[in-house]
């Protein structure tokens, strides 16, 4: 079962914990655009063109090049925007940041760089997970750091430290991950440890 601290932006002023989190990002701060596409080909498949137009508003712009830097200010009016249009679908907003979140891993692994990988490390999510701080390090350029430290045998404590995403969405695409490399029902719970530091426990088996 899942358990959470601390407050959500689905639980308590998510405008608020947006202008936190942008006033925080630097110049520097950015997002690969593959994370930006995965958002709007969500928002593309409700086939709502208003929605679709009102994140193109927010972002600034309608394509993103999958490896190209973009600042993270912009990704994160678009995944705020994106999880208020589609709160009702899932529940709430967390929810929807978690649907989010899924789809960005499911959609890095359905890519030329990601399949390879899924070829990889299928069956293997103790590899996937120790390879995450590498994955973390190229997913953005904002000086962010991951660390992963395993307690037994299907039990890890993942770490992320100046990372400017919700935990419902890094809570998303953990489980997603796991499960494209094969591990059935994974579990994950997660709480905040500082202003953009946040730990996510996670355990299946």
């Amino acid at each position: 079962m899942r358990r959470e601290t601390g407050a959500d932006p689905g639980e308590v002023g998510a405008e608020l914990e947006l202008e936190r989190r942008i006033g925080l990002a630097t110049p520097a701060d950015s997002v690969r655009g593959m994370f930006f596409r995965s958002v709007l080909e969500v928002m593309w498949a409700l086939g709502d063109e208003a929605s679709v137009d009102h994140c193109v508003e927010v972002c600034g712009r309608r394509k993103f090049a999958d490896f190209t830097c973009y600042p993270t200010s912009d990704f994160l009016r678009l995944s705020w925007t994106a999880a208020r249009l589609l709160g009702n679908g899932y529940g709430d907003f967390a929810g929807a940041m978690r649907a989010l979140g899924r789809r960005a891993a499911t959609d890095f692994f359905a890519s030329a760089t990601g399949r390879p990988l899924q070829t990889l490390l299928a069956g293997e999510p103790r590899k996937l997970l120790d390879s995450l701080p590498m994955a973390y390090a190229a997913a953005s350029a904002n000086g962010g750091q991951c660390a992963v430290v395993w307690s037994h045998s299907g039990s890890a404590l993942v770490r992320l430290e100046r990372d400017f995403l919700p935990r419902a969405y890094v809570e998303g695409a953990l489980v997603a991950a796991l499960e494209v490399v094969g591990v059935r029902e994974p579990r994950v719970w997660s709480r905040v440890l500082g202003p953009l530091s946040s730990e996510y426990v996670l355990s299946w088996g």
